[in-house]
């Protein structure tokens, strides 16, 4: 059994851009890396096809709490059918494992550290399981890149969440009591508000990318609109600063490739901004500090996530360098955990920031490998849409954005079946055994010679 590869080779079209129209293609552009194109032309995005379906169904259901729907373990289900293709996966194409786990090296040492833990954890035979699902997690991720390729990929994500925010929608209209909070907080199928903010903020990123791709504008619009109204009725403030941060980036990209005058113009905006944004919080910073927590809804604890580092940092200096193990704090009788969901009255299972959690749970070592990591993966991400600079390949740099804000207010990273975890190492194209074995044919006949 063959599966498609996707090499940069292989995602071609997506470079080339123009000057984008609110009334579609041109025919007519500037030069973009040397060739003119039709933004607006979709001929060069390829079909989904009946195995993007499993894909868009992970979407849609995985984030899911079954009980909120009345279909318990739904999102278990969901889960081990995606483990068990990343089994089948590796099975399948293991000529290409070296390749495939090379391209993610930095990527794989978190499960490992994970795993490893258990020679150290509270509980280890749980933080062995749960690094093995995180394994798992990372490879479905490698094999939805591989065999599906950056442009499917969005669209799979775009589809996904739309169909999961039509149902939300209509669930908070039929079954009010199952999906709002007691502020009125929408929540939809999820079990969380914030749950639904940060997807309607991840649809949000999709959308925009593919509308000025040209791919089915109407649709793609009805879902930016959808996912708009969905993120302010959650009254999510990480998700709505999420959203926003993910966006800045597109819109200096859209800026630039509207020539050199545009984007002047544009960055001698941004720059009166900021000297009038600078004058006014060094005249007035706290008074603007406590108005902008007050306007998102926050007070100076974050809706209580600054308890929550608290408990985690008391928890760091006892075990500094190791930590007690992968999600060990949560499941072990020896820590602090049943007193933080006594003081917070919520059943948490992480701290509301990647660093904290990897701190708490590996010590400094795991600050070093998950700051790395995300580093190198923001370079990497970078360096690829330089090579290849369309609104599809903008994708991976509006999703680190998001990311960034996410890392340190929610817990997207480290996490064993979860879906920004997923796409994290789905990000960059994997290089297959055709450029291997060109490079192997290559070095045989410069020995020969």
């Amino acid at each position: 059994m063959a599966f498609p590869r996707d090499l940069a080779t292989l995602e071609t079209g997506h470079a080339a851009g123009v000057a984008w129209s609110p009334f579609g293609p041109s025919g007519v552009g500037p030069r973009w890396n040397g060739a003119a194109r039709d933004e607006g032309a979709t001929d060069a995005m390829p079909k989904l096809g009946v195995a993007a379906i499993p894909w868009i169904a992970l979407f849609v259901f995985a984030p899911v709490i079954g009980e909120q729907i009345k279909l318990p373990g739904l999102e278990r289900l969901i889960w081990a059918c995606a483990d068990l293709a990343a089994l089948v996966f590796l099975v399948l194409r293991r000529d290409l494992a070296a390749t495939l786990f090379g391209s993610r090296l930095l990527l794989l040492t978190w499960p490992l550290l994970a795993i490893v833990s258990a020679l150290w954890s509270l509980t280890p035979g749980l933080s062995a399981y749960y690094g093995l699902q995180l394994l798992a997690t990372i490879v479905a991720g490698i094999a939805l890149r591989t065999t599906m390729g950056l442009s499917r990929i969005i669209r799979i994500v775009f589809l996904g969440l739309l169909f999961a925010q039509i149902l939300s929608a209509i669930l908070t209209v039929v079954a009010p009591s199952l999906t709002r909070g007691m502020n009125g907080d929408w929540a939809g199928i999820y079990s969380h508000k914030n749950v639904l903010g940060s997807m309607a903020s991840l649809q949000i990123l999709c959308a925009a990318c593919l509308f000025l791709r040209g791919w089915n504008r109407l649709l793609t619009a009805v879902g930016f609109g959808l996912a708009l109204a969905l993120l302010v009725a959650t009254h999510s403030a990480t998700a709505l600063v999420a959203a926003m941060v993910g966006l800045a980036p597109l819109a200096a990209i859209f800026a630039w490739r509207q020539g050199k005058h545009v984007t002047g113009f544009c960055l001698g905006l941004v720059i009166a901004l900021a000297g009038i944004g600078i004058v006014v919080l060094a005249a007035r910073g706290a008074d603007i500090s406590a108005s902008l927590l007050s306007d998102l809804g926050k007070d100076r604890t974050l809706t209580g996530r600054t308890i929550l580092w608290q408990f985690g940092l008391d928890q760091f200096w006892r075990e500094p360098l190791i930590g007690v193990g992968y999600r060990a704090y949560w499941d072990s009788p020896l820590t602090t955990a049943a007193y933080l969901h006594f003081v917070t009255k919520q059943k948490l299972w992480f701290f509301h920031n990647n660093f904290i959690d990897a701190i708490v749970a590996f010590g400094i070592v795991g600050l070093i490998v998950f700051t790395v990591t995300f580093l190198d993966m923001g370079r990497r991400v970078i360096a690829h849409f330089a090579r290849s600079s369309g609104y599809v390949e903008a994708w991976p740099i509006l999703f680190m954005s998001q990311l960034c804000v996410l890392i340190c207010l929610e817990c997207p990273l480290f996490i064993n079946h979860g879906l920004h975890q997923l796409l994290f190492a789905a990000l960059l194209p994997v290089m297959g055994s055709g450029n291997v074995a060109g490079r192997m044919i290559h070095g045989r006949a410069a020995f020969r010679a």
